[in-house]
């Protein structure tokens, strides 16, 4: 196994948006993806990197895996906040360390200058919580909530 790390680029567009697909189809609890809206992701990020980028995760040269990562300052923290919007690894390559060296590179380097590192997981996603509190993750005081804007 050769694991890497590599920015996203226009090349990486159907084999990443095929593993966004995955991820909602085996996540149902979250809101229909749709190809407009990875479409959309894809333009707004290369074209504003100030908002965040997608990295894509490779075994050899094969893409197994992405994640989507948005930056926002965040007054309370008195820093950037580095929010992992959606990690997702191929199932035959999961529960090998993949998504957890990423995370330590992402905190040991202080990735974008952050202070802190904030992800969302459903409920039943039991395996990536457990990973998640096992990797220094823990339940904030602040409840989310959201209005969405029609």
């Amino acid at each position: 196994m050769n694991i890497s790390y590599q920015d996203f680029t226009d090349s990486d567009s159907d084999a990443v948006a095929s593993l966004i697909e995955k991820l909602y189809s085996e996540d149902k609890t979250g809101k229909p993806i749709t190809l407009d809206k990875i479409q959309l992701t894809f333009k707004t990020l290369i074209s504003q990197p100030s908002l965040g980028e997608i990295v894509v995760i490779k075994n050899n040269d094969k893409i197994i895996g992405y994640t989507i990562l948005i930056n926002f300052w965040s007054n309370e923290f008195g820093g950037n906040i580095l929010n992992i919007d959606e990690l997702y690894v191929v199932k035959e390559f999961r529960s090998l360390g993949i998504g957890t060296n990423l995370i330590k590179y992402l905190a040991e380097n202080k990735y974008k200058n952050s202070v802190a590192i904030q992800l969302e997981a459903t409920p039943e996603n039991v395996l990536a919580k457990k990973l998640y509190k096992r990797l220094g993750f823990k339940n904030w005081q602040n409840e989310c909530l959201i209005m969405e804007l029609n």
